[in-house]
């Protein structure tokens, strides 16, 4: 009974707080938060392969169905079968996101995505783009190493970021041979985030940085392989390259570690760094066993959380599909469902600002 409010702010304030009873208060921190941003990013993964092929009706139903889908696939491979994804989340997040993102968008993708004049880069986005690069130099160190033990977060952080320049470099090298054009700048922002994410989780491992450049110079070589050969191919399922950018790359990350952990956890072929820490990092596996139980459950959370994916993103599809389609012609524009400058929108088609749900 606050004499200095209102009567009406002391009545709201005493049905909207009881102090005398915590006891059903939800306990948040910030690691809480960490862990629905790696949650986000699936989801924005996934969203690669479907922008301009839905409407945000079902956009909104198809997050819905991939944050549920991720949260299981991470208790199923890592809680439950005690895979190691601890860092920058290669299996859950990126194969995962892109495997959803494919299974969905094939299913809801309508006819000849690739005809519409507006499914393609603009000069400025590819400019803009550059600066997306320069961001990840920023954000991806930190991104792979708040999971790894406390002492090697510096080392993790490191590790990608020496993946990172292996990728911007040798994003020039590979388009070089594999283009006859040459290098762009395309090939650049797509190196650089290729290396990060087969960097993801070899970054907290036991491998030195030289070997970290390689494992980014390899994942940049299996995205500019994988633009170059299959993305064609599959351009009406992938608006933004995500097969390309995260699955593929993703998959050359996933055999790393399954080499890292057969020859150097599972036997004693070579000498790992950091090997101090192994029971922190890898609380699950015993060093130098007898059978390869690491070198295995890392293939298999590599296959569960791609067929997952593609599952989970195929039955998302036909969901929905219920929920309506955007028109060829009205398809990769802002202007269907937003408001934007004149100047801004490309119209291809005559009927081109037909809203269809």
């Amino acid at each position: 009974m606050n004499p200095e409010i209102t009567r009406f702010d002391n009545v709201q304030r005493t049905v909207a707080c009881n102090c005398d009873d915590m006891s059903n208060k939800i306990e948040l921190d910030i690691s809480d938060f960490i862990k629905g941003q790696y949650g986000v990013v699936a989801v924005l993964i996934s969203y690669g392969a479907l922008l301009g092929k839905v409407n945000p009706l079902q956009m909104l139903t198809i997050v819905v169905f991939n944050v549920a889908a991720y949260v299981a696939n991470k208790f199923l491979c890592i809680d439950y079968r005690g895979g190691v994804d601890n860092t920058g989340s290669l299996y859950t997040t990126h194969i995962f996101g892109a495997a959803f993102g494919l299974g969905c968008s094939v299913v809801v993708s309508g006819q000849r995505p690739h005809e519409n004049p507006d499914n393609a880069p603009r000069y400025q986005s590819n400019n803009y783009a550059i600066l997306g690069s320069l961001f990840m130099f920023v954000c991806y160190p930190s991104f792979n190493c708040y999971w790894a033990p406390s002492s090697l977060r510096v080392y993790a952080a490191t590790n990608t970021f020496v993946a990172l320049i292996s990728g911007g470099m040798f994003s020039f090298i590979w388009a070089n041979y594999l283009y006859p054009e040459g290098p762009a700048v395309m090939h650049l922002q797509d190196g650089i985030l290729a290396a990060g994410v087969a960097a993801s989780t070899p970054a907290g491992l036991f491998l030195r940085p030289a070997l970290m450049m390689m494992v980014g110079a390899g994942g940049t070589l299996a995205a500019t392989l994988s633009f170059r050969f299959i993305q064609h191919s599959i351009e009406d399922q992938d608006t933004q390259g995500i097969t390309s950018l995260h699955l593929v790359p993703g998959l050359w990350g996933a055999l790393v570690m399954f080499v890292v952990t057969l020859c150097g956890i599972d036997n004693t072929w070579v000498q790992l760094e950091n090997s101090y820490m192994f029971s922190e990092i890898m609380p699950h596996y015993s060093p130098n066993a007898t059978s390869p139980d690491s070198a295995i459950t890392q293939a298999l959370i590599t296959l569960f959380s791609l067929c997952t994916g593609l599952v989970a993103g195929a039955l998302t599809g036909v969901i929905a599909r219920f929920m309506g389609r955007v028109a060829l012609a009205g398809g990769y524009s802002d202007h269907v469902f937003w408001i934007v400058p004149d100047d801004f929108t490309h119209i291809g088609e005559a009927d081109a600002d037909v809203k269809v749900m």
